[in-house]
């Protein structure tokens, strides 16, 4: 049997490549780039040039899960949505409080600011889960997932920024019902399936050991 090689592993791992030019196609919410770029081959030993790829630039987002121990339930958010709209006629879109970081903001207080913007929900606790690159063929959209303790007692019925067009309406789901519709199909976004079946697995002990983070003062 053959001895695997580096690019055997089960990692993302770096490769050289030089950007030789970038050219604006279009300005509007995120810039829409093109980059022409040389890269090395996998084998080691030859270069592939002139390599054209057009990408987004969309930077840094965060996603949160608010979780309710108490009522063992996850809150996500139903709100238009023009790729649902236009790819699946489902544009009331069901998803997890998610938002980008601000210029200078520290991703963590993105997070808690994007979970009461839309639902009005303090995180009584938070910590990062694991982060993410979303359609790298496509865009540098970065995600970093927290995992929020939250009282579900405390959500509001509407939310959303009036200034960016936002309306927002936040459902409470048992953990049980948000799990079916995933394996049933009744939601698409891509997010919520993936931090779902990472909740299956490990969230509610993540949610216990954050738990006892909370100061009982």
């Amino acid at each position: 049997m053959s001895r695997h090689s580096y690019r055997d592993h089960l990692a993302d791992q770096p490769i050289d490549f030089t950007v030789t030019s970038k050219e604006p196609l279009a300005e509007g919410f995120w810039p829409y780039t093109r980059a022409i770029l040389d890269h090395d081959r996998f084998d080691g030993e030859t270069r592939v040039n002139g390599v054209h790829r057009d990408f987004l630039e969309t930077g840094e987002v965060v996603v949160i899960i608010p979780y309710d121990p108490k009522t063992d339930s996850i809150v996500v958010i139903r709100q238009f949505r023009i790729g649902s709209a236009l790819a699946i006629n489902k544009a009331a879109a069901i998803e997890l409080p998610a938002g980008l970081v601000d210029d200078g903001e520290e991703i963590e207080v993105a997070a808690t600011r994007e979970l009461l913007e839309e639902t009005g929900l303090e995180a009584k606790a938070i910590e990062r889960c694991f982060s993410m690159l979303s359609t790298p063929g496509l865009t540098t959209e970065h995600v970093t997932v927290y995992l929020a303790v939250v009282d579900a007692s405390e959500m509001v019925a509407s939310a959303g920024k009036a200034d960016e067009d936002e309306d927002i309406h936040p459902i409470l789901a048992t953990v049980e019902e948000l799990m079916r519709a995933v394996d049933d199909g009744w939601v698409e976004n891509g997010f919520l399936i993936c931090c779902a079946h990472w909740f299956a697995r490990k969230g509610r002990a993540r949610a216990q050991a954050l738990l006892g983070t909370i100061s009982r003062d």
